[in-house]
């Protein structure tokens, strides 16, 4: 369709158009001087000095900047000083100048400049590089021709560039910024890869914590990730693309993942582009280290919690490796809770590995594996009973990746991936008259197809799409006695995944971005078929070079879900999960945010606000049932709605660093079956959260930190335990207890506090780190508090509630690491 193109003529030109025209002055000089001054403004300036009748089009002037300055210049020579690199030129129809885009006579003459940008040292990719094209080296580099940010590979690309020299900067912190000419051919397409050499800026000691403290899983209840009042079994966690169901580790104090052997962290608490799907809650994408090419090296550690040992270097020319291997065992050297009851056992095994193989040009290969094993026993002896608690609880995957750079400007990555999760538990209770064995067993396997593309389009638009399928295959019995409403048997249970997603990035303006995109999704089972699409958007807005505005919104549909209501599930890292069915429907999440980031003092110092507003809709929950109904039949359909603002304070740089961060959230469920179809307080809601991470270099040996987090307390009990099902259809009736609510009322708050001293030396030659720790109960100490009690339903004799420890006393914790 053609499309009309409208002229923007000055109001200063108009009387242009009349049979009297204005005195033009062209050979009148003037001086002046523009810094990131927007080229209309700029042009009517020199309307105004020069009296000259000036027509352009509108788009060809909008979003564009000019830094340029002159000194008695008449009109031609201020003109062309301010469309110098605007891909525009002038030229004179009668009275009046015309101002056009420079055309390229042939498309074939534009050039694009793509490639990658990695550490110098490493050879790892940097990832979230700015990279800027100045149009002339020897002009003041304050306007950049180009300007684009490497993606999580370090890709990057510069499209429809006009032939002719440049300076190419790129800039990322922790380097050194990187300047190089780059002289472009017409109608050259170049990958040019670049290295940057690592700098010594001190930045906040994250490694641990990560962003949001995201590989502590010491925010959560025993396990994993929190992320804004949402139960960490809602996160989507990737390791190297592949999923990991449920990595984290039993009392929390260690970190999710080996971070020796980690390159990147990626976490995502709402505005999560098409690439991610399936999970209402947020996204933790971690990436290995691609190993040293140039000699063999690693790390090793043992401390009083466990020890590590992390080893890279070439296996041959082209082919690289990394393994990293850790192994737990807390209860050693603290014994589990109560002196007067026996001690928990508890321990556990991790071993990640990553071979990386560079093929023929910009092509590389990557085979990458994980195996995480974890195990918990407890005796409790009470009420004339024992009860033995043994739980046992993996995660392996496999995960073969393919990565290239098709052209400078497409780039591409595809994968074949295999998960497992799986969990063995067995309570064995004796007492009581007799002697019952209660086991449950459970398995998830993943098998995954995955292609992802983007492609450069022009300086304006990069676009992203890919496809995903995955079958998921579940089996598993679970007995009553754990899920203290039914039997659950999910034996057969198979399912089809079909993921199909596209993402538009697109450069408004200098300072204006926007991402569009949807995922579309089929699930297909034997017992019903779904689908859902799933829209995203995302806007930034840099106000200037240290203020940025942004906000997202963000569509989930959830097929598969975490069951972790009810008795020791409510706790434990051995969650289960089941399909959606025909009567078991999906869950559909909504999330807004709207947030404000400002640095100072040259990036020293940022301070950020966040707010959120997230609704679920056709949120599961189950009914405590006596008359032991099937499992699909006791889920309960409601919405859950999540709120709330955070404020962070973050200092990044020098000897003294840290972040302070203050959440003010709320959470509510609403059932109609529950607490009369009136709102109450979800379990994981956290009202107030107050988080503080600092730390402070005496000198170059010693370093010295602190962490505290500190969480409300549990609000009371809304609801009472047990629950029936009786009438039809089916009403659910409530009996008074006193005991811990299943359906309502918050988890109890807790408190870590943590002090840390570090001291680097040398021996033997070898670089030395040793650590002191000086730790609270949490995720030291077994959380549950045990009780038996006699009752004629099986599922009744036992009670595990949370009991939080308190801020003291302190407990030490000691680790001796060395790099070779």
């Amino acid at each position: 369709m053609r499309i009309r193109r409208t002229l923007f003529i000055s109001l200063f030109c108009a009387v242009a158009a009349m049979s009297e025209v204005v005195a033009q002055d062209r050979e009148s000089v003037h001086s002046f001087r523009f810094r990131q001054t927007e080229l209309r403004a700029a042009l009517d300036s020199l309307l105004r000095w020069y009296s000259v009748p000036l027509i352009y089009l509108e788009k060809d002037v909008d979003g564009k900047h000019v830094t340029t300055e002159c000194s008695e210049c008449n009109f031609e020579q201020a003109l062309e000083r301010l469309i110098d690199g605007q891909q525009l030129r002038w030229k004179v129809i009668g009275d009046q100048v015309l101002l056009e885009r420079h055309r390229i006579e042939s498309a074939d003459s534009a050039s694009t400049l793509g490639g990658t940008v990695t550490d110098s040292l490493t050879g790892e990719w940097v990832a979230g590089a700015n990279v800027y094209l100045y149009a002339d080296a020897d002009h003041d580099l304050e306007t950049p021709y180009r300007v684009c940010s490497t993606n999580q590979f370090g890709f990057f690309s510069l499209r429809n560039i006009q032939p002719g020299s440049y300076m190419l900067i790129i800039r990322s912190v922790g380097y050194r910024t990187k300047n190089e000419r780059v002289k472009l051919q017409p109608g050259t397409a170049i990958v040019h890869d670049l290295s940057l050499c690592q700098q010594d800026v001190q930045l906040e000691e994250i490694t641990v914590e990560g962003q949001r403290s995201a590989l502590a899983a010491s925010e959560g209840i025993s396990r994993g990730v929190y992320i804004r009042a949402t139960p960490s079994d809602h996160n989507h966690y990737l390791l190297e693309g592949a999923r990991i169901y449920n990595p984290s580790h039993f009392g929390g104090v260690m970190s999710t993942f080996n971070t020796d052997a980690l390159r990147d962290v990626h976490v995502l608490a709402g505005g999560a582009p098409p690439y991610y799907g399936g999970r209402i809650g947020g996204v933790l994408d971690v990436t290995l280290r691609s190993g040293l090419a140039e000699r063999v090296s690693g790390t090793a550690g043992v401390g009083s919690l466990g020890s590590n040992l992390m080893i890279e270097g070439p296996i041959a020319e082209r082919t690289t490796f990394v393994i990293s291997g850790r192994r737990g065992y807390p209860d050693i050297f603290f014994p589990r809770y109560n002196s007067s009851e026996t001690p928990s056992d508890l321990n556990s095994l991790e071993l990640m590995t990553k071979v990386s193989h560079q093929l023929a040009g910009n092509h590389r290969l990557f085979l990458s594996g994980y195996f995480g094993r974890d195990t918990y026993d407890r005796n409790i002896a009470d009420a004339g009973g024992q009860l033995l608690n043994t739980l046992r609880w993996g995660n392996a995957a496999a995960n073969l990746r393919w990565i290239g750079i098709v052209s400078p400007s497409l780039f591409v990555h595809a994968s074949a991936i295999y998960t497992y999760y799986g969990f063995d538990v067995e309570h064995r209770l004796t007492g009581f008259g007799n002697t019952q064995a209660f086991p449950s067993n459970y398995s998830i396997e993943d098998a995954a197809l995955r292609a992802h593309a983007e492609h450069f389009y022009d300086e304006h638009h990069t676009v992203r799409g890919g496809v995903e399928l995955i079958h998921h295959r579940i089996t598993g019995t679970m007995s009553e006695f754990s899920t203290q409403i039914a039997p659950v048997a999910l034996s057969g249970r198979s399912s089809w995944e079909l993921s199909v997603y596209f993402q538009d990035q697109w450069r408004l303006t200098q300072s204006v971005s926007a991402e569009l995109g949807a995922r579309a999704t089929s699930f297909i089972t034997s017992q019903g078929s779904f689908s859902g699409i799933d829209p995203r958007f995302s806007l930034l807005v840099s106000l200037d070079d240290d203020t940025r505005l942004y906000s997202s919104f963000t569509s989930v549909n959830q097929f598969v879900h975490p069951y972790r209501h009810s008795g020791i599930f409510l706790f434990s890292p051995t969650i289960f999960l089941y399909p959606s069915t025909e009567k078991i429907h999906p869950s559909t999440s909504l999330q807004f945010s709207l947030g404000m980031e400002k640095n100072f003092d040259e990036n020293k110092y940022t301070l950020a606000i966040e707010s959120y507003y997230r609704v679920t809709q056709k949120l599961h929950e189950f009914a405590f049932d006596t008359t032991r109904v099937a499992f699909d039949e006791a889920i309960l359909f409601g919405e859950g709605t999540n709120y709330g603002a955070e404020l962070t304070f973050s200092k990044r740089t020098g000897d003294f660093t840290g972040t302070i961060r203050y959440t003010l959230a709320w959470a509510r469920n609403r059932f109609a079956e529950l607490n009369d179809g009136k709102p109450y307080a979800s379990r994981f809601d956290r009202r107030h959260e107050v988080y503080a991470s600092i730390s402070f270099s005496l000198n170059e040996n010693w370093n010295v930190g602190a962490l505290c987090l500190l969480s409300s307390n549990q609000s009371p009990s809304l609801l009472p335990q047990v629950t029936t099902f009786s009438g039809s259809p089916p009403r659910v009736t409530y009996e008074k207890s006193s005991s811990f609510d299943l359906n309502g009322g918050r988890l109890p708050g807790f408190q870590r506090l943590e002090l840390r001293a570090t001291h680097r030396f040398s021996w033997w030659g070898l670089p030395f780190q040793a650590t002191l720790r000086l730790l609270n109960g949490y995720g030291l100490l077994d959380p549950f508090a045990w009780e038996l009690r006699d009752s004629p339903d099986n599922r009744l004799k036992w009670r595990a509630t949370f009991d939080g420890p308190d801020l003291f006393p302190l407990h030490p914790v000691v680790n001796l690491n060395v790099k070779f």
